[in-house]
């Protein structure tokens, strides 16, 4: 197909110099090579999709199976913290140290890998519990004795026992991706507090190799105000396929503690009824796309045809970050219709304001088009604030949890800052790692 000396393409004269093995060319293909393929493009949604009541109602489900069958995306809604936390009915949990323990058998812990990028695959959210998380830029005397506690419980087995916060978050950012992604938060392990300031001070030479120094803190996850729901580096051409979150030390308690744990593990929680201490929310975006299909098919065109652009900006590390989208981006269906969603595109605290659409000879009504643009934006937000969307998480030292970024959306409630900071560490994996490795495990990637 190109000259062996200079690399030039051959005339268009020129025969196929490079044949298949089974004599076509490398431009021609068979006729079932090209249906096969086209069937990825050619899918219904619903071969890509399914609710989480339908999943649990129509197979003999457990937490622990491995779906060697077509393995479908598994749109969620209506779960709580008791939901996600039990071992017998979770269908996100793991545990550390049977995802890393070296005296696990090899084959078991290969086999749990492909089940976690199973489960990161079906539901875009993964919780895993016990993970080590003690570090050294954390001081002594900014820990509260729950938090000591903690780590002390994090670190009891042999494998986590010679590990910190860093290594940990690092070796779980392998099994899903090779290594972390560089983004303007750094090459490595992040870092957010509600009192960043002292990891400047306190860090010694060892933890700056982990701990990404000369890291941007140009984002609200460095202050105790809430976080609405959204996903991560919208300015980003790409955005991160995962974030890894790492709770070190949540907010500290107050004396409505009680009171904030009764209603986070209600089966029918409302979230209004809270009370705020730094609790994480998740959302699965795959799943508000299609409700928001089936209840205003209007909006969801325009959310999934309109380009809006989101911005990050940072004088003090020379950042300016611009990138465009659709909120709902779908493949072609090949119907002139809407195929399954590809990503999820969605932070209101980057966006920019709208455009119309680029001038043509044709009028543009450009009341029109903000109208619907408003009324699609109000019907989107309407399905993000409901509770059945919701997963409210009150995270504990050593919970990890692992977001799918260009599909679930995270947020965070408010919370008041003291002598202990709110602490979360954790890094980016890239989307075309994270594909990469979904591909090898056999699974269908979008």
């Amino acid at each position: 197909m190109f000259d062996p000396v200079d690399g030039k393409p051959p005339p268009p004269s020129s025969p196929p110099s490079t044949l298949s093995p089974t004599g076509e060319s490398a431009i021609t293909k068979s006729k079932d090579w090209i249906d096969i393929h086209m069937s990825k493009w050619l899918a219904d949604t619903n071969d890509f999709d399914t609710s989480w009541q339908q999943y649990i109602s129509t197979t003999h489900y457990t937490p622990k199976q491995i779906n060697n069958n077509p393995t479908k995306r598994i749109l969620w809604s209506n779960w709580t913290e008791d939901i996600v936390r039990d071992p017998d009915t979770s269908p996100i949990l793991f545990e550390y140290n049977n995802l890393v323990n070296c005296n696990t058998n090899k084959d078991a812990k290969n086999l749990e890998h492909e089940r976690l990028l199973q489960v990161l695959y079906q539901y875009g959210l993964v919780l895993i519990t016990g993970t080590p998380s003690y570090t050294d830029s954390l001081p002594v005397d900014a820990m509260s004795e729950a938090t000591k506690k903690a780590h002390a419980a994090n670190n009891t087995s042999e494998e986590s026992t010679n590990k910190n916060a860093e290594s940990a978050i690092l070796q779980l950012a392998a099994i899903i991706g090779y290594h972390p992604l560089q983004t303007l938060y750094g090459s490595g392990v992040w870092s957010t507090s509600s009192q960043s300031s002292f990891y400047d001070n306190n860090a010694n030479e060892d933890e700056a190799s982990e701990i990404s120094s000369s890291a941007s803190t140009a984002d609200s996850a460095y202050g105790s105000t809430s976080l609405p729901l959204h996903t991560d580096m919208t300015y980003l051409s790409t955005p991160p396929g995962v974030q890894v979150f790492l709770m070190v030390q949540p907010a500290e308690t107050t004396s409505h503690d009680d009171t904030a744990s009764l209603s986070t593990s209600s089966s029918n929680c409302n979230s209004s009824a809270l009370v705020p201490k730094g609790q994480s929310i998740y959302l699965d975006g795959f799943a508000a796309a299609r409700q928001l299909q089936i209840e205003n098919p209007e909006a969801y065109r325009i959310l999934a045809s309109t380009h809006r652009t989101y911005r990050c900006i940072d004088n003090d590390e020379g950042w300016h970050l611009e990138a465009t989208g659709p909120v709902i981006e779908t493949i072609p269906s090949g119907k002139n219709d809407y195929g399954p969603v590809k990503s999820i595109r969605h932070n209101d605290l980057d966006r920019l304001p709208d455009l119309p659409p680029y001038p043509t000879d044709e009028y543009v009504d450009f009341d029109s088009f903000y109208d619907g643009m408003i009324e699609a934006h109000n019907a989107w937000d309407d399905i993000l604030r409901r509770d059945s969307m919701r997963l409210v998480i009150d995270l504990k030292p050593g919970d990890c949890i692992l977001v799918a970024n260009q599909r679930c959306m995270h947020g965070r409630y408010a919370f008041e800052t003291s002598s202990f900071p709110r602490v979360v560490m954790g890094c980016y994996v890239g989307m075309d790692e994270l594909s990469s490795k979904w591909r090898r495990a056999g699974l269908r990637v979008v």
